[in-house]
Formats: C-alpha cells, sequence, structure tokens
C-alpha cells in the first residue's frame, strides 16, 4: 500500500489558512517544509477569506475552530455554500471524533487536531479530502445529470433556477428562461420507434449546449422537453441577447435528424420569459414560457414566441374549445363564408375563397384564427378539411341547379391534411357523392404545405389534377419562394401574400417584389391573385402592373353563401 508520502501531487496546491496566529501558520509550513508542491498562505478571518477565494485559486481550505466568536458549524456552512468544490478541512487544538462529525455535518470536508498533528497525518488528510470532494462532486453531477442527453435533468434545472431567482434582485441581475420542444414528437416515436426517438433527443441535447456559452444553464425537463437558463447582468440587453440566442437555436434545430440510418427534419417550437419583468417566481415563469412556447406552435416550421403581458387572457379566449371542435362538427355548427375574386379586366366577380367560421351556441361566431391553431395541433383538421371540401362541393351544385356559373371556388387544403395517407381516396369519393364540378373546384395550398413533403405532395397534386382540379398556391412569396417547384407542380395559379399588397405605395420593396411575382407568373402562363386589397391606390398600382384579379375589403369581406349566390349576376 502507498503512503500519502509518495501520493504527492504532481502540480502546486495552494492551501488557504484562515487562522489570526502567525504560530499556526509557521508550524504548518514547517510539517510541509519538505514538500513545496503545497504552498500555504493565510489570512485572518473568514471575511479576509471569501475575498482571497473570489482572486485567487485556492485547492484547500483550513479553518482553525477556536478563533473566531461564532460557532465554527456556522463559518464552515458559509464557506462551503461560497465555495462548495473546494475541500474544507477544519483545526483545533483538541478535536474529538464526535466534535468532528459535527463539523462534517456542517459540509466540512474532514477535521484535524493539532496534538496529534504530523506530516503524514497532514498529507493524509489533504489527500483523503480532495478525493471526497471529487467523489462528492461526481455524485452530485449523476445526480443532476440527464440520462440521455449531455445536459442537467429536471431536479437541476428547478434547484437552479430557484437559487438564481432568490438572488437576483439583491445582485443586480436578470435572467432569461427558454424552453424548446420538437412539435409531434410523439407521432415521431410511434413512427419510428423510442429509440429513433432518444437517437433524436440525444442530438437535439448536443445541438443545444453548441447554441450556448459554457456559463449557461441547460437542462431536459420532459422527454423532448428542454430548459435554458440565460444569467445576464442587470445592465446588459436581456432582450436584444435572448433574441440573437432564438434565431440561433432555429437555425441550429431545423436541420434533419440523422436516426437509425434515416433523416427526418422536425419542427421545433420555442418560448421565452424574461425575469423579473414577467415574474420572479419558478412556477409563474416555467409556466409563462409554456405558453409562450404553445403560442409559436401555431406558427408553422421551427418558431419561437416571447412571452407578453395578456397572453393569459389570449389562451382563455380558447380555452376549452379544443374538447368541443368535434362535437361541433357532428352537430353541424361550422358555416362557409365567401369572399369574392373579382377579374380586373371586367371588373366581374369570377370566383371566390371558401372561408370556414363557427357558429358556437353560446360564445357567438368564432374566427379561424381561434380554432385553427388547435384543429392543426390535434389532427382535426383533417376531418375538418373533408367537411369544407364537402359543403363547398355543396354550394357548388347549389350554385349550378340555379343557372350561376362561377370560374373558380377555391377550397384551403393544410400542410396537415397532406398527413394523411387517404387524403386523395377520401377527397375522389367526395367529389364523386356529391357529383361535385371539378372544373371549377380549386384547391388553395401554402409554400410550407409543400415543402413539408414534396415528393408526396406532388404525387397528390397529379392524381388530383387527373380529376380535373385545379390548384393556386397561396401566401406567395412569404415562404421559400422555389421557382422550380412551380415547373413541377400543377399550379395554375399565384396569390400574392397580402403583406407585400398592404405596403403597396409605402414600400418600393413591396411594390418591387409585387411586380415580379406578377412578371414571374405571366411568364409561365398562371393566373395572379392579390390577396387583401383594401384602398384605390392598391387597386390602381395592381391594375396598372396587370394583375389579373383581386380579393379583398375594397370589393367586399367574406360574406355568407346566400349573400354571396345573391351578388353574383342572375342567369338570362
Amino acid at each position: 500500500m502507498c503512503s500519502a508520502l509518495q501520493q504527492l501531487p504532481d502540480k502546486h496546491k495552494m492551501i488557504l489558512l484562515i487562522d489570526s496566529r502567525q504560530e499556526n501558520h509557521n508550524r504548518l509550513k514547517s510539517i510541509l517544509e519538505e514538500y513545496p508542491l503545497y504552498q500555504l498562505t493565510r489570512c485572518n478571518d473568514h471575511v479576509e477569506a471569501m475575498m482571497l477565494l473570489q482572486q485567487s485559486s485556492i485547492d484547500f481550505i483550513l479553518l482553525s475552530c477556536n478563533d473566531s466568536p461564532l460557532p465554527c458549524s456556522t463559518l464552515i456552512s458559509d464557506l462551503h455554500q461560497f465555495r462548495p468544490h473546494i475541500p474544507l478541512i477544519a483545526l483545533s487544538p483538541h478535536m474529538t471524533e464526535r466534535q468532528g462529525q459535527e463539523l462534517i455535518a456542517a459540509n466540512a470536508t474532514d477535521f484535524l487536531s493539532n496534538e496529534t498533528l504530523n506530516t503524514e497525518i497532514f498529507l493524509r488528510t489533504l489527500r483523503h479530502a480532495e478525493l471526497t470532494v471529487k467523489q462528492n462532486t461526481e455524485i452530485q453531477l449523476l445526480r443532476h445529470s440527464d440520462t440521455l442527453a449531455p445536459v442537467g435533468n429536471r431536479q437541476f434545472f428547478y434547484l437552479t433556477l430557484l437559487h438564481k431567482l432568490n438572488s437576483l434582485v439583491q445582485q443586480g441581475r436578470q435572467l432569461a428562461l427558454v424552453t424548446v420542444d420538437l412539435d409531434h414528437f410523439r407521432k415521431f416515436n410511434t413512427r419510428y420507434g423510442f429509440s429513433s426517438g432518444d437517437e433524436v433527443v440525444l442530438e437535439m441535447g448536443k445541438r443545444i449546449q453548441n447554441c450556448v456559452s459554457s456559463d449557461e444553464v441547460v437542462a431536459r425537463i420532459g422527454n423532448d422537453e428542454f430548459a435554458i437558463i440565460l444569467d445576464l447582468p442587470g445592465t446588459d440587453s436581456l432582450l436584444d441577447t435572448v433574441k440573437a440566442l432564438l434565431s440561433k437555436l432555429i437555425t441550429t434545430l431545423k436541420s434533419p435528424y440523422a436516426h437509425n440510418l434515416s433523416h427526418t427534419q422536425i419542427d421545433c417550437s420555442i418560448g421565452a420569459v424574461l425575469a423579473p419583468e414577467h415574474g420572479s417566481e419558478v412556477d409563474l415563469l416555467t409556466k409563462r414560457s409554456s405558453m409562450a412556447r404553445m403560442q409559436a406552435k401555431q406558427i408553422h416550421g421551427c418558431s419561437y414566441s416571447i412571452y407578453r403581458p395578456g397572453m393569459e387572457l389570449s389562451n382563455d379566449k380558447t380555452a376549452g374549445l379544443e374538447s368541443e371542435i368535434m362535437t361541433a362538427l357532428r352537430a353541424e355548427q361550422f358555416v362557409l363564408f365567401y369572399q369574392p375574386r373579382i377579374d380586373l379586366r371586367s371588373g366581374k366577380i369570377v370566383g371566390a375563397e371558401a372561408l370556414i367560421r363557427w357558429q358556437h351556441p353560446t360564445r357567438g361566431m368564432i374566427m379561424p384564427g381561434d380554432f385553427i391553431p388547435l384543429c392543426e395541433r390535434n389532427g382535426l383538421i383533417v376531418p375538418i378539411g373533408y367537411w369544407t371540401i364537402r359543403q363547398a362541393g355543396l354550394h357548388l351544385k347549389e350554385l349550378k341547379e340555379a343557372g350561376i356559373h362561377i370560374d373558380r371556388l377555391g377550397v384551403n387544403l393544410s400542410f396537415r391534411q397532406f398527413k394523411d395517407d387517404m387524403l386523395v381516396d377520401t377527397i375522389k369519393r367526395i367529389i364523386k357523392q356529391e357529383d361535385i364540378d371539378t372544373s371549377v373546384l380549386e384547391f388553395e395550398l401554402t409554400e410550407s404545405a409543400i415543402f413539408n413533403d414534396e415528393n408526396h405532395v406532388r404525387e397528390c397534386l397529379d392524381s388530383l389534377a387527373e380529376e380535373g382540379i385545379t390548384f393556386s398556391l397561396d401566401d406567395f412569396g412569404t415562404g421559400y419562394s422555389s421557382f422550380s417547384l412551380l415547373h413541377k407542380l400543377p399550379i395554375s395559379a399565384l396569390k400574392i401574400d397580402r403583406s407585400f399588397v398592404s405596403h403597396l405605395h409605402e414600400s418600393s420593396e413591396a411594390e418591387e417584389i409585387v411586380h415580379s411575382i406578377i412578371s414571374l407568373a405571366h411568364n409561365m402562363k398562371l393566373t395572379v391573385v392579390a390577396e387583401g386589397v383594401e384602398t384605390r391606390e392598391q387597386l390602381d398600382f395592381l391594375i396598372q402592373d396587370n394583375c389579373d384579379q383581386i380579393q379583398g375589403y375594397f370589393y367586399s369581406p367574406p360574406v355568407s353563401f346566400n349573400d354571396f349566390k345573391r351578388m353574383l349576376p342572375k342567369p338570362n
């Protein structure tokens, strides 16, 4: 067995002695005289010691217990809380085993008695204390580490956040809590298996770690949910720092994940809350961060939301709606409104876009922005989408029987509907059952729906096009805007997003974008429809730029089917 003298350190170790008496310092210095790798320095009290601990690299603390009016256990607790990873050895002229154990209970690493102190005992004690702290640190690390990802666990997160919040105001600091999870991760696990899910979570944790500095706290607090705690001085711009991190996270997390020899792109949602601006309690901050993250889920793709006051009221507005949606579908509480499409050459109505509304029995008319995101999230958008197609088909039949003709009736198809393997077969069955005039029916797609699974979407569109259905690309210019897709897909019309139309005569950039879209579409023999036209100035610009059709409040808001029917010219 090796003695303590044979296990000397391979580099210098600094020992801080907290003792007002020089003679104790001299004695310990003489004990270590033959071992220059151990260096000894002294201070008079624990206040001076804390200053030295901030300024110098200290490897061991020796605390003289009979040299202060304060109880030794109190001093040990204070020093341990200040520097928990430095071995702390209590030193006393006469130390019984019982007294020593009491000091260890107060977080001393070990204890020594001056009356039995010699070189062998002293070096062995240093060695034992160092190993003890190392083992305790490793145990704490294991206890606070996540079992899968290279980050902290839920317990570590809550303890750290609580500790930081308790000292936030006193230290003049501020922090942000950021939570992030993957969209539809449960379905991913169902489709690919839990081992693939573990691979994704592990990679997600590594990516998040790479987005933050080594000083920041990262923990996994749920199956695929991670939390980040940003701790900044009160003088820094917290909001700017948070936005920079959120942007970095989005860029990093949107890349496809490798799993089981495959790659899958999985969207994420991120929520952020600031402290003390938005609260200073653990439960309140975690709740508000989750609330912001749920808000982000209403935006397709990797997205984030920062908590803002009043978000609870917005959530209260839709609270309870999710459980009522299927009931509303069975009870026929949904209705279709129609916004006319106007041909700019003739000035006549040539079509319309079907827009869903919910006639709630107690809440009145609920707009789609309040329930469609819920349907996207829980998958009910699929049956609601089929209901919309069937109802629009019935209205088309009613117009035809009345001898009224329109060129196009647009119905929106959600990106989530393409997740249904029976999409094409179900639409074909509805067409056959309701005898829908497919030469008038037009499905409106968003760019994000196409890019969600390009090959699958293309197969679906090609199959539906065989039925005579036409397609338009909605919100053009706001997404990926891949012109090459326009050659590959059976698109017959582009709809210019209202965000560009609303800035005509206000932004030269918006005008140039609109001009470019119209030119591109006409070169490809596509019809151009401008959405959200509300002013005469916007209309004049679009006429001058040879836009084909418009829809918007300048001509008419969305109206009920009966009102839309009355707006159409009567047959001769």
